[in-house]
């Protein structure tokens, strides 16, 4: 039976494939627009041509094309782009190839150290990823970039900011881990600074669950003596070790809720300490109350917001530590968790995002030698993180703020 479809006419193929090569070239031409004068030094004079690749493939190597001054979501991913240093190099015990070893590395003023530690804590673990979460989280910062409440940039001051990484954890043995946490502390906080008049680098932990402000603690006693502790938490985190964990064991008494009860034990905290944000229920009615006022603090609770207002709360932390160094420890569950739903420990009816940060800004005018903060793994929203980076940025204004001698 013949086709009821008309044939093909045999040179349609040869005129397809003609219609189209004149399309061809241009389909990879590629036109740079004109630029400003003052980003004219920003592209090789062959790129403004009309020869877009001719940088490419030459030989057989490739060149990038340009540079630009940072690289938001390329190369290694650190807090806020600031330079990565190997602040540990040459430390020994670090399990590096180097220990014992004289390693000169640049000074810094101010650091951000990781430590990715989650085996302390009595509920949801995941903070071991918080380091790399938060410096995801501060990925859209740039160190060039101005705070539009206050016109400073923390970065471009007299300071000089770097990444020191993370410090090596064993996840398999929580004494070890402390340990090796301990030795990354004291060997970052005795490097050489950049400036010549505040010559003791501060640090900013990235959390970690909160047993590891134990050892950020520790450190800060060796080189600027006991310090008043700003506690943002849900939580009060004094208990004794022998009512949370060390009924069972020595080893289990160290953990997120006992390490300011040992921190005061060892020494490393003045009696003039406070908590902000604490709502989260007590062990003992009681005795939770009077032990936290033995180890040295005062409280804030999350509602009193509500009657006192921000500045209320701001000013209380400041009376509070009045005369004082001051370390700040940010547990990120003080946020309700509508705020930052990726902690262990999620406690409904806590602040806002906008509250906490309004009050960190304000904590200004005082010696802060040390900080942390600590978030868990994240939804796909990165809800938590976001909150958490933006912490870590409002911390390191208070300690750029401020200089402090040692």
């Amino acid at each position: 039976m013949p086709s009821p479809f008309p044939s093909p006419h045999p040179l349609l193929p040869f005129l397809l494939l003609i219609s189209t090569l004149p399309s061809l070239p241009h389909a990879r031409e590629l036109t740079f627009p004109a630029l400003l004068p003052q980003h004219q030094h920003q592209f090789p004079q062959s790129l403004q041509q009309q020869q877009p690749y001719a940088a490419f493939g030459n030989g057989g190597q490739q060149q990038p094309p340009f540079q630009f001054p940072h690289h938001a979501f390329a190369g290694l991913a650190t807090f806020a782009n600031t330079a990565y240093v190997d602040c540990l190099a040459g430390g020994g015990g670090g399990g590096g190839g180097d220990e014992g070893k004289e390693v000169e590395i640049e000074g810094f003023d101010i650091a951000f150290l990781g430590a990715g530690f989650d085996t302390g804590v009595t509920a949801r673990p995941g903070a071991r990823y918080g380091p790399r979460g938060i410096r995801w989280g501060s990925s859209r910062m740039q160190p060039d970039g101005y705070s539009i409440y206050t016109g400073k940039n923390s970065y471009g001051s007299w300071a000089k900011v770097v990444d020191c990484g993370d410090a090596p954890l064993t996840f398999l043995d929580n004494t070890v881990a402390l340990k090796q946490l301990d030795w990354a502390h004291k060997v970052v906080a005795s490097r050489t600074t950049n400036s010549s008049v505040y010559t003791t680098p501060r640090i900013i932990t990235l959390g970690g669950d909160h047993t590891t402000t134990l050892s950020a603690l520790r450190s800060t006693r060796e080189k600027w003596g006991p310090v008043s502790v700003i506690h943002f938490d849900s939580h009060i985190d004094t208990w004794d070790p022998e009512v949370l964990g060390g009924g069972i064991s020595h080893y289990a008494g160290v953990n997120h809720g006992t390490f300011l009860h040992i921190a005061h034990e060892e020494g490393l905290i003045r009696n003039t300490s406070i908590h902000a944000g604490i709502r989260a229920p007590v062990t003992r009615r009681k005795g939770d109350v009077r032990n936290d006022i033995r180890c040295g603090f005062d409280m804030i609770k999350a509602r009193e917001l509500d009657r006192i207002g921000i500045d209320g709360v701001i000013e209380r932390l400041k009376k509070r530590v009045a005369g004082s160094r001051v370390y700040i420890s940010v547990d990120i569950d003080v946020l309700d968790p509508a705020f930052a739903p990726a902690t262990g420990t999620a406690e409904p009816g806590g602040w806002s995002t906008r509250e906490l940060l309004s009050i960190i800004d304000g904590l200004t005018d005082l010696d802060v030698v040390g900080a942390d903060v600590a978030p868990i793994y994240d939804n796909p929203g990165e809800t938590t993180v976001l909150a958490a980076a933006q912490v870590a940025d409002s911390l390191l204004a208070l300690m750029v703020q401020r200089p402090v001698k040692s």
